[in-house]
């Protein structure tokens, strides 16, 4: 009797130590794997939205390359799209703003691909 005794003020014990607000372990996966799809959702929009920025015939020549705080980092080929496309930076930039406010773009970093 006395053991029981013992275990029962132990779980009672933890049980009192507990933090109320713990979720189970599903639910924190749940809630972390529910911010990527809200981010890839948002960001697909922006991909969408860059080709008709840029125009079909340079969006031929250049890829964005990955989105990260508010940093749209596009791959472009040298030479004349580079040019081009350093020239349209600010009016792209407006666009997808305007198209995707919740994407957060400030910057558009355009870097060379081969």
């Amino acid at each position: 009797m006395d053991g029981e005794f013992i275990l029962e003020q132990a779980n009672r014990k933890i049980v009192a130590n507990r933090s109320p607000t713990e979720a189970p372990f599903g639910q924190n996966i749940y809630n972390c794997l529910d911010r990527f799809v809200k981010n890839t959702k948002r960001n697909s929009q922006v991909l969408d939205f860059f080709e008709q920025a840029v125009g079909s015939e340079i969006a031929a020549h250049c890829r964005p390359d990955s989105i990260n705080s508010g940093v749209l980092k596009v791959k472009v080929r040298p030479g004349p799209y580079m040019f081009h496309l350093r020239n349209k930076t600010d009016e792209i930039l407006k666009h997808l703003q305007t198209a995707c406010p919740s994407a957060n773009i400030r910057e558009i970093r355009l870097s060379c691909s081969k």
